[in-house]
This record gives C-alpha cells, structure tokens and sequence, in this order.
C-alpha cells in the first residue's frame, strides 16, 4: 500500500507540473484534486499506523493546497482575461459610434476635420 500509494502521488505530481507549463486546463487540475482527495481518504482508512499515516496525509494535504491555488489563480486570469475582452469591445463599440458622428457631420456640413 505505501509504495503504491507513493508511486501514484508522484505520478499526480508530474501531472501537476506538465499542466502548469500548458498553461490553462482548469478541469484536468480540478481532477488532479479529486485523485488527491481519494488518496487521502484511502490514506486516513489504512492500516498504517498513526505516525505514517500523519505524514502521508500532510504530503497529500501540501500538494491540494498547491493545486487549489493552481484552480485560483487560472480561474483569475481567465476573469481578467474576460473583463479586458469586454472593456476592449466596448471601446471598440464607442469609437465606432464616434467616428459615425463624424461622418455625419462631414456630410452635412461638406467639411472634413481630419483631427475629430
């Protein structure tokens, strides 16, 4: 059971690591999570004795914090990411219009104010 379990948790590991360089999969670290809540449930259910089981669960317990700020922080890039694409539209959205009024204007009036 401890090699086992020890095995499984690095590979978890090395999984954490590659999706970091990737960048942005929010739903393979939220799995990692579950995988990790499964081995500490196993880990508090095994036959170990209090000692062993305390160190498994606190090496289990670091990396789902690590993992839980992982979530956090790409769940805020993805906000700010969104709120920007957003703050750009509009600004887009309002210099359209601008520069419909100016149009309008140039016509009506038959001046062209390139600076407007």
């Amino acid at each position: 059971m401890s090699i086992s379990l020890v095995s499984s948790t690095s590979c978890v590991t090395t999984s954490s690591n590659s999706s970091n360089s990737s960048g942005s999969d929010v739903s393979a670290l939220k799995s990692q999570l579950a995988t990790l809540n499964s081995e500490l449930n196993a880990v508090s259910s095994s036959k170990d004795d209090e000692k062993t089981k305390t160190a498994k669960a606190s090496v289990i317990e670091a990396k789902i914090q690590q993992i839980e700020s992982q979530i956090a922080q790409k769940q805020s890039i993805k906000t700010d990411q969104t709120s920007n694409a957003q703050q750009s539209s509009k600004a887009s959205d309002s210099s359209s219009v601008i520069m419909k009024s100016n149009s309008t204007k140039s016509t009506n009036d038959n001046i062209l104010d390139v600076y407007a």
